[in-house]
């Protein structure tokens, strides 16, 4: 059985769930014995400083090492692989109407920054998107690559048809889909797997936006889900079906 560490955000709740649950401690440097690393969502800013702090941690192989894609990439590469993305762009043509589109951060967490769109020239840090009014209801696939797909949990996120975001701080709530034999299920599914090998990811939390028409669209990979009390177990049972296994498959989600 392979020694496994994770590292993530300091004061996570998530992590702090799978450190006390599923028995996988934080990674505190080259004292303590390691094969493999999980992170959790470390990015950018945040991962150099990480590594700043535990230099040891970077020689040691690593699940989502590189897990920090900009939003307008990961949608960018599904749009190449065929699959169906709100059109997305830097900047807005004179022809665009602000009212149908919306402005996301290239990073977030929580729907933050998600506001309708107030420009049409390019904004740092920023990307436009065409808002799907006719949403009947979001999915989120909890997607792992060691864990077959039929396996994969899926939740439907609802909200008011006032909000641009159906995040939890703008009063959505998700709930379990029990039922998986619908083609949109199944799709979103598959439509995960692809994605998460597609980027490099063993892991994520994939969102996608269901509109009248049953059309499917994907919208990103969260690499740092937070845990919605519906979703701890979903998280926990993943990470401890993982350190049961042996290191050499393990290792081949690095």
């Amino acid at each position: 059985m392979a020694k496994i560490g994770i590292m993530g955000k300091k004061g996570s709740k998530a992590c702090k769930e799978i450190v006390n649950r599923a028995g996988i401690p934080r990674y505190q440097g080259k004292k303590q014995a390691v094969d493999v690393l999980v992170n959790y969502g470390l990015a950018g800013e945040r991962l150099m400083r990480y590594y700043s702090q535990f230099p040891s941690a970077r020689n040691i192989p690593t699940i989502n090492k590189n897990a920090g894609h900009s939003k307008l990439k990961v949608i960018n590469k599904a749009k190449s692989l065929g699959i169906l993305v709100p059109e997305s762009k830097l900047a807005l043509s004179k022809s665009d109407n602000k009212s149908e589109w919306i402005e996301k951060r290239f990073s977030s967490q929580g729907g933050k920054g998600i506001c309708l769109a107030k420009n049409k020239i390019a904004l740092k840090g920023k990307y436009y998107q065409k808002f799907i009014k006719d949403r009947l209801y979001e999915l989120r696939v909890h997607a792992f690559r060691w864990i077959d797909i039929k396996d994969y949990k899926v939740q439907k996120r609802l909200g008011s048809k006032d909000e641009i975001a159906w995040n939890f701080s703008q009063g959505g709530h998700f709930v379990t889909v029990n039922n998986h034999g619908y083609e949109v299920f199944t799709d979103a599914k598959e439509i995960s797997r692809r994605m998460l090998d597609a980027l490099g990811m063993a892991f994520g939390a994939v969102d996608f936006i269901v509109d009248k028409e049953r059309r499917l669209y994907f919208i990103e990979v969260n690499s740092a889900p937070g845990f919605s009390g519906l979703s701890d177990a979903i998280y926990i049972n993943a990470f401890g079906a993982l350190k049961d296994l042996p290191k050499n498959k393990i290792l081949k989600y690095v």
